[in-house]
């Protein structure tokens, strides 16, 4: 039993020293002054797939190089605009108000902030 606690504790603190990289990064990545784009508590789910954002209807799959690790202890969601200069113009159009994720900050540790039924 030992020699499994040991290896699960050096992965939580290689984890967390990952993540406590990733707080700076939000600034830099999302811009200056950014406000946290999720609408709410239960915006963000996660899923054995990954993560995803009710308020986009986007799924983020494990893996993707938008997801970041951080020790913050909510999400936090920066977005784009889903049109693209290289998109054809009635493409664009059709996008122009939509919004896709940018990056997602996911925290380490997640507390389960619901009630107990």
């Amino acid at each position: 039993m030992k020699p499994i606690r040991l290896i699960i504790s050096l992965a939580l603190l290689v984890t967390a020293q990952a993540a406590a990289a990733a707080d700076p990064d939000i600034p830099r990545l999302c811009g200056p002054g950014h406000v946290n784009e999720v609408a709410s508590s239960d915006d963000v789910r996660p899923n054995p797939r990954g993560y995803y954002v009710i308020s986009l209807r986007e799924q983020v799959y494990e893996g993707d190089p938008r997801i970041f690790l951080t020790t913050n202890e909510n999400f936090y969601l920066c977005t784009r605009p889903a049109a693209t200069p290289d998109m054809s113009s009635t493409k664009a159009l059709l996008l122009m108000h939509e919004r896709i994720v940018k990056y997602l900050f996911v925290p380490v540790i997640r507390r389960d902030t619901r009630k107990p039924s």
